[in-house]
């Protein structure tokens, strides 16, 4: 589990406008600021990353915790690394678009 949460995080600094400030310890998942996008809100991020990539991640709000995405690492790397390209590629095309 640890070389996923490693991969992830990894994935998650090398993206623009994203930052992780508290790296998980004991779960199985992360917590990313995503606020520089789509003016802080979370829930539209999510929505539309599900329209765009098919990539479906849970509004940090819905945990108190606004402004970030939760993303789950118990999964296959296989699709974790599926899931790292869609969601950078979308952030991207934000970025190009503001």
């Amino acid at each position: 589990m640890k070389e996923k949460r490693d991969y992830v995080l990894g994935e998650l600094e090398s993206m623009n406008g994203v930052s992780v400030a508290v790296p998980p310890q004991g779960a199985f998942y992360v917590l990313p600021d995503v606020s520089g996008y789509f003016g802080g809100d979370d829930t539209e991020l999510c929505l539309e990353l599900l329209k765009q990539k098919k990539l479906a991640l849970v509004p940090g709000s819905s945990f108190g915790a606004p402004g970030t995405v939760r993303i789950s690492y118990a999964t296959s790397m296989e699709e974790l690394q599926v899931a790292m390209n869609k969601l950078a590629a979308f952030l991207q095309e934000q970025s190009v678009q503001s």
